[in-house]
């Protein structure tokens, strides 16, 4: 049921990305496509079809990350990653396929971005709605890739015709993605158009989440305080571990607390490959293969982890996301088993959609915001933080339950902010998102010393500018423009 759903978009961004991708702007037939709501439909499919995949911000983007983050480690080639000894070719490699993908989304966002508002068939409402759904995409592929790189070319509607572009501050990034992220707010549809495009509500979430990291902490909680009010969503109550396959598994269409996700289904070159990195072939889950064609177990954590150690066992996210499992290193190393699907048809078909913002991702931020604006601790905030802290030990979210944190026991601004961080981290584990919220804090250094007893260079707070940029962007110079360290 679920690709049938998703196949009309996947159609739409074949036919509208595969014959021209990497051509020149003025090589799309112009004078004839941008002009009916169909055409705009697939002008939006098409850099969401550029997220996802090899490359994307479902696989490398998050195997990366996860690497990187303080609870896991990599595998194999992987495995420098975690060692922090910085990117070697292997992986300089995995980052310039990022950087590709993401500007590849972008370059499609901006040739539409070009033409839909002279779209001769559409309502002006319509037209802005659509490029509502496109700069939010566009902002979206900026956030991933200023956090990731640093200062980068900006490349807009304007200028996209010319290759040769030098870097712009991450002020000046951060500037286009408000703009964008500001316009999405006020023009994007009030729901998903489709599943799995981009709503106010996405925007409002993203944009909140891009103010938290520029600390405009007021900004951020009047954004997600307003998402968390729409009304729109709820946490999916669970009652065994097994449960949370109702917001992760591959069967799922959607939730309630689905806000943004990349969308995912069976089928080769259609899926979550991501699900395939972190299986093992001979693991087993309720009976099942963790995925359909084996796997590379290429990110894992072990028993010894403090983080691993910390968690308690009757949290009900501790068993879904790990399987105690010995694949030659040792009795005590987990998988990381949050997607899995036992009937994907090969590497890149696990039909497990991607949660790039989910519901409690903004409950959890919204009372680090709610802390940060008043300077201290506060009801409301503890609340949004019991809600998913309940719902992981199977409780009624909206309920007082016994596993409750009492405010008097988090008092100060540093103990709620660990609290806070500690309950991300289990809610959003092996979601790609745990890195970033080191380095937005700056704690990353003294984290990673904490935890895996190593020293992190600055040189890798950022991915390296891809040779390739060098070899073809004749305004870089690879001598002073490329990232420290490398």
């Amino acid at each position: 049921m679920k690709k049938y759903i998703y196949l009309f978009i996947i159609l739409l961004s074949v036919v509208s990305c595969s014959d021209w991708l990497e051509e020149e702007p003025k090589s799309v037939a112009a004078e004839t496509f941008y002009n009916t709501e169909s055409e705009a439909a697939a002008a939006v499919a098409a850099p969401l079809a550029n997220l996802k995949g090899y490359g994307g911000l479902d696989y490398f983007g998050t195997a990366l990350c996860e690497c990187f983050a303080d609870y896991a480690y990599g595998r194999g080639s992987w495995a420098s990653n975690s060692d922090y000894v910085g990117l070697d070719n292997t992986n300089q490699t995995r980052t310039a396929n990022i950087w590709t993908k993401l500007y590849t989304a972008i370059r499609n966002c901006n040739v539409a971005l070009e033409r839909l508002p002279q779209a001769s068939q559409m309502s002006e409402d319509k037209i802005n709605s659509y490029i509502g759904e496109l700069r939010f995409i566009r902002g979206l592929s900026y956030f991933y890739l200023v956090r990731y790189f640093g200062d980068i070319p900006l490349h807009i509607e304007e200028n996209m015709s010319e290759y040769n572009i030098g870097k712009s501050s991450k002020d000046v990034i951060y500037e286009l993605i408000e703009s964008d992220l500001r316009f999405a707010v006020n023009n994007a549809p009030q729901t998903p158009r489709l599943a799995g495009t981009p709503s106010v509500n996405s925007a409002k979430s993203l944009l909140g989440e891009v103010y938290a990291t520029l600390d405009r902490y007021e900004e951020s909680k009047q954004l997600l305080e307003e998402v968390i009010n729409s009304g729109q969503y709820s946490l999916v109550t669970v009652s065994s571990a097994a449960d949370f396959n109702n917001i992760f598994g591959p069967e799922v269409v959607s939730s309630t607390e689905e806000i943004f996700y990349i969308k995912e289904y069976r089928e080769n070159g259609q899926g979550n490959e991501y699900a395939m990195f972190c299986a093992h072939p001979g693991a087993m889950i309720d009976g099942n293969v963790m995925h359909g064609s084996g796997g590379w177990y290429g990110v894992y954590t072990t028993t010894e982890n403090q983080l691993i150690t910390d968690w308690d066992v009757k949290d009900y996210r501790k068993d879904y996301n790990l399987l105690l499992f010995d694949f030659g290193m040792g009795d005590n190393t987990y998988l990381l088993t949050k997607y899995h699907d036992a009937n994907a048809p090969g590497a890149s078909g696990a039909a497990c959609d991607y949660p790039l913002i989910r519901y409690p991702d903004i409950l959890l931020l919204y009372a680090e915001m709610a802390m940060r604006v008043t300077g201290s601790p506060t009801e409301d905030a503890m609340e949004k933080i019991n809600m998913v802290h309940r719902r992981a030990y199977g409780y009624d979210p909206m309920t007082s339950s016994e596993v409750d944190f009492e405010l008097k026991d988090y008092s100060t601004s540093e103990k709620f902010l660990e609290l806070i961080l500690k309950e991300r981290m289990y809610e959003q584990f092996n979601e790609g998102k745990r890195w970033f919220d080191l380095i937005r804090l700056g704690i990353v250094k003294e984290q990673i010393k904490r935890v895996k007893g190593l020293d992190i260079q600055e040189k890798h707070m950022l991915f390296p500018i891809p040779q390739t940029e060098f070899n073809y962007n004749e305004t870089l110079d690879p001598s002073k423009d490329q990232n420290p360290g490398y």
